[in-house]
């Protein structure tokens, strides 16, 4: 799962200061497009109300996903299915998990006194100001921002709550606070999502040319140099340590110095190397295992829980946001996503260069 969540609060998904514009009621993209007034509620998270600016923000956004991936030149065929779903379903359906997400992250904020700061505040605007500067002034990064329905007015709307995410999770990492995890919750969950953590000594096969036997029976040669040393070590696990520094290639090594924590299939390691971790005890060391990349010696450790930490906030997170009770408006229940975005679209056709409405 890695740190996903930043999963859908990589800041909007894939924008550094994404937000929802604010401005006058019955204007703006978004209100072309639909003929919603932005502040009007379209659905409740757990009581929380979620507008149309906020939700239409993420369906056009799914649109545009869908657009980029799924039209094959003739036009998004909304009725095509994906994961079991119509693509406009699968549309809506994205559109009200980021909305629940979001919403679910305001109210955990609310419900454990954690709020916006003055230096988060001082934060927004140096990172706006960054934006400004590398897109060559304020209309110009303005202009950017328009065809997704943006402006200066709403920036920290959906910033700020990253800004609460992280308040929230460093409540979450405060021993005794009321969001810390018990040690037995975070093992459990580990254990659940099959979370490994491994060390390893990578010898690296890329500089070997594959038609020339020598160079990689020498890469192999020195991996079995490595294992022969361990083999013979009476205190293997601090050993694995030490040859690595002498052994490895892995270009990151002083970034993981106690290995990697992840699960199977993320592609962390290669796939040869789970399946041989998978087997292993832990505090036991492979033999020299052959990947695609090089070969390979495996130290399988503890489950570091530490790592595993985030992920299982996220997933905290996400299951708050898919349990709560979500209502949804008549305007939202008759919303036609296909009609939508195609008004979205040429919304966007009519903007000037500067992000504005042309006349």
């Amino acid at each position: 799962m890695k740190r996903t969540l930043a999963l859908c609060l990589t800041l909007a998904a894939a924008l550094t200061l994404t937000a929802c514009g604010g401005g006058p009621q019955e204007e703006g993209l978004f209100y072309q497009a639909s003929g919603i007034r932005p502040d009007a509620v379209l659905l409740s998270v757990n009581s929380r109300d979620v507008t149309a600016q906020r939700y239409l923000y993420w369906l056009a956004y799914a649109c545009d996903y869908i657009a980029e991936y799924y039209d094959s030149g003739d036009g998004i065929q909304w009725a095509d299915t994906v994961s079991g779903q119509s693509l406009e379903d699968y549309a809506m359906d994205r559109a009200l998990q980021s909305a629940a997400l979001y919403a679910t992250v305001e109210s955990w904020a609310e419900d454990y006194g954690c709020t916006i700061t003055q230096e988060d505040r001082d934060a927004m605007d140096r990172e706006w100001a960054a934006r400004v500067a590398q897109y060559g002034g304020e209309d110009a990064y303005l202009a950017v921002l328009a065809p997704m329905g943006l402006d200066r007015a709403g920036a920290e709307a959906i910033s700020a709550d990253y800004y609460l995410y992280k308040h929230l999770y460093d409540l979450y990492a405060t021993e005794g606070s009321e969001l810390a995890p018990a040690e037995r919750d975070l093992e459990t969950f580990a254990q659940e999502q099959g979370y490994l953590t491994v060390d390893h000594i990578w010898i690296s096969t890329a500089a070997a040319d594959p038609a020339d036997p020598e160079a990689v029976a020498a890469c192999r040669a020195r991996a079995e140099e490595a294992f022969s040393k361990l083999n013979g070590s009476a205190d293997p696990v601090h050993d694995f340590a030490v040859l690595a520094e002498t052994y490895s290639d892995e270009p990151n090594r002083d970034q993981h110095p106690d290995g990697y924590t992840f699960t199977a299939g993320d592609g962390t390691l290669p796939a040869a190397c789970e399946e041989a971790a998978m087997i292993l005890e832990e505090g036991q060391f492979s033999g020299v295992v052959e990947a695609e990349d090089g070969f390979y010696l495996l130290l399988r450790k503890p489950v570091d829980l530490d790592a595993v930490a985030p992920d299982y906030f996220d997933a905290l997170l996400q299951a708050g946001a898919e349990s709560a009770e979500i209502s949804t408006t008549r305007a939202y229940d008759t919303l036609d996503v296909s009609s939508f975005y195609a008004a979205l679209t040429e919304a966007r056709a009519e903007l000037s260069p500067s992000g504005t409405e042309a006349a």
